[in-house]
């Protein structure tokens, strides 16, 4: 009896194992029984005019007044989304100019997420930028 009790374990264990293969690409399995491998998205640029256009706000600050808006053609972000550089020539709380702000701006699921302040020596200040 002692020694089927120990034989149980070890017969379990050998039948897991012994479904694994070497190589994540080699099973034992007829292709008519595979699921099919899903189609992944196309993950399309959004349309970043159309998105600036309603959302003026979530990227300049609220009295700003921004004029001059343009933006750069988006790029896949560092940590997902897609990358923007919007720039603005804005006034500030007294009303006097401040000149041209440039913000880089993420765009997930076509909505304005992280948006930073950069300085003229980013990659941002490079861009060919499109009028809003």
């Amino acid at each position: 009896m002692l020694r089927a009790v120990r034989l149980i374990p070890l017969l379990f264990s050998a039948a897991v194992l012994g479904g694994c293969a070497v190589d994540a690409h080699i099973n034992y399995v007829p292709d008519f029984m595979k699921q099919p491998v899903p189609s992944q998205p196309v993950n399309l640029p959004p349309d970043v005019g159309e998105i600036l256009k309603g959302n003026v706000a979530a990227v300049f600050a609220q009295g700003a007044s921004p004029t001059a808006i343009s933006y750069s053609s988006p790029v896949p972000g560092k940590f997902g989304g897609w990358d923007t550089c919007v720039q603005g020539d804005v006034v500030g709380v007294t009303g006097k100019p401040l000149g041209v702000q440039l913000f880089l701006v993420n765009i997930d699921r076509d909505r304005i997420g992280r948006r930073e302040r950069v300085g003229d020596d980013h990659w941002c200040a490079t861009q060919v930028f499109k009028s809003l």
